[in-house]
């Protein structure tokens, strides 16, 4: 397998400026092992801009857009796992943030601040949470852009509830603790796979293992465990297309 400088790598839905050094020490190791791959990645902002690009070679996406517009259009490699307190082995929940404390019923009829409407974490996550799986949001959406924007627009008081992916989460326990102290958790979503992690749809068997065995060997590399720690990784599964397909039961009724 050769190297093509065409190619286009982004790890970036986790986009803190001060632990980009630790994906770019994973990625090092996952290069190490398949030296095919490029050796940087790239960091643009929008990886969701790649998706479809034939240079694709590797990028997180979300559960929700791979399920409902990109299953045949790339291949899954996996999921990390995370450390995080609601992550179990590759799976996660986001967390429900109010700007006020209450039940999930309370909250049936609020404003939710929602990153994206093809958020699992963010949006169908949040309306399972509060409505059940297949209901509606029976109050008011402001899209914010960003998980970070959601919690922002809480505590500024122009939203009363928002659905927080968890490993966002902690790192905003670290990088704004003052915000996220004056905010009330209500509950938990429903257990969804973590990220996945995809390639183009027309790489091969062998290249599909080969990154495979990559990211695992790098997921649990001890020589960059600073790195994994500061990203709350634990390891790495490999994963098909159809262990996100369940996530078709929460489609919600808009």
């Amino acid at each position: 397998m050769v190297n093509n400088p065409h190619q286009l790598a982004e790890l970036g839905f986790y986009p803190f400026e001060d632990t980009r050094w630790a994906w770019n020490d994973l990625w090092s190791r996952v290069q190490s092992q398949a030296k095919w791959l490029p050796e940087k990645l790239q960091w643009t902002g929008a990886p969701q801009n790649l998706w479809m690009q034939d240079e694709l070679v590797v990028s997180h996406t979300c559960g929700w857009p791979l399920i409902t517009r990109l299953s045949e259009k790339v291949r899954v490699i996996g999921a990390l796992r995370h450390t995080t307190t609601e992550s179990a082995s590759h799976y996660y929940r986001s967390v429900v943030l109010g700007r006020v404390d209450g039940t999930p019923f309370d909250f049936q009829g609020s404003i939710a601040a929602i990153n994206d409407l093809e958020s699992l974490s963010g949006w169908i996550s949040l309306i399972a949470a509060i409505h059940g799986p297949q209901e509606t949001w029976r109050g008011e959406i402001k899209i914010s852009g960003s998980h970070i924007e959601s919690v922002r627009m809480l505590c500024r008081g122009e939203a009363d509830i928002a659905s927080i992916d968890s490993v966002t989460l902690a790192h905003l326990r670290r990088v704004m603790p003052s915000e996220i102290n004056t905010l009330y958790q209500i509950c938990t979503g429903p257990l969804t796979p973590c990220l996945p992690i995809i390639t183009n749809a027309k790489t091969t068997d062998d290249q599909l293992q080969n990154l495979r065995d990559a990211f695992k060997y790098a997921s649990i590399d001890k020589s960059i465990a600073n790195a994994t720690s500061a990203l709350f990784i634990s390891g790495f599964d490999a994963l098909e297309l159809e262990d996100y397909l369940p996530l078709r039961s929460l489609t919600p009724n808009l």
